[in-house]
């Protein structure tokens, strides 16, 4: 009578053994593979010769060849003090402003809500229906208590490509001209347009008499 535990070890050390030789040719792409991050590369291939491409009047993602997106644009801090100084490199007309609702009322909305008034469908909580969604409200962006308001161009840019508390980064699936035209739409909203603070009062030191 054969050891029925030690054939049962055997079987299952040899499909291990076999998975693993069968796995070999390919594992390094795993073990030896090389990251990139993006807008830190210039990853965008040649477009082959008779690629199926977007419909005409489709929002296009493809850039000049050799390029990511449309463009290479450096990483920066939306907290820096140059930051603040940061405008819009687009022109602002009813095109771009029509392609900044569109991207808002798709990316956006689902937290900031169609109407950028917050209480998007991925955030509202209503715990009296027993909704409890997100721990944390999207902040307005249209409206009462709009942040906007208070977040230079340049800010306002960087969250939507970075990321910010609580808010995912689109820089990977927008381009720098959609992230600009969505800054400008949301300049529209009521109450967005932003308000620089004001300077400091200048202070007088007396002197002793």
């Amino acid at each position: 009578m054969p050891d029925l535990r030690k054939t049962s070890w055997l079987l299952t050390g040899g499909l291990l053994l076999a998975g693993v030789a069968w796995a070999s040719p390919w594992d390094i792409d795993m073990i030896d593979s090389r990251a990139f991050k993006a807008f830190e590369w210039k990853m965008r291939p040649v477009i082959p010769e008779g690629s199926v491409q977007r419909p005409e009047g489709a929002i296009q993602r493809a850039g000049p060849i050799g390029t990511y997106q449309n463009d290479y644009i450096p990483d920066g801090d939306r907290l820096a003090p140059e930051t603040d100084a940061m405008r819009n490199p687009y022109p602002v007309d009813d095109a771009a402003l029509a392609t900044g609702k569109h991207l808002t009322q798709v990316t956006c909305a689902p937290c900031h809500g169609v109407d950028g008034t917050g209480h998007g469908p991925v955030t509202v909580n209503d715990p009296a229906a027993g909704i409890r969604r997100f721990p944390m409200p999207a902040p307005p962006l249209s409206g009462k208590g709009v942040v906007t308001a208070q977040r230079s161009d340049g800010y306002i840019y960087y969250t939507i490509r970075n990321g910010g508390v609580g808010m995912p980064a689109y820089g990977i699936s927008l381009t720098d001209r959609e992230r600009w035209a969505i800054v400008a739409y949301l300049r529209t909203l009521e109450g967005a347009a932003y308000v620089p603070p004001a300077p400091p009062a200048a202070t007088t030191t007396g002197t002793p008499g």
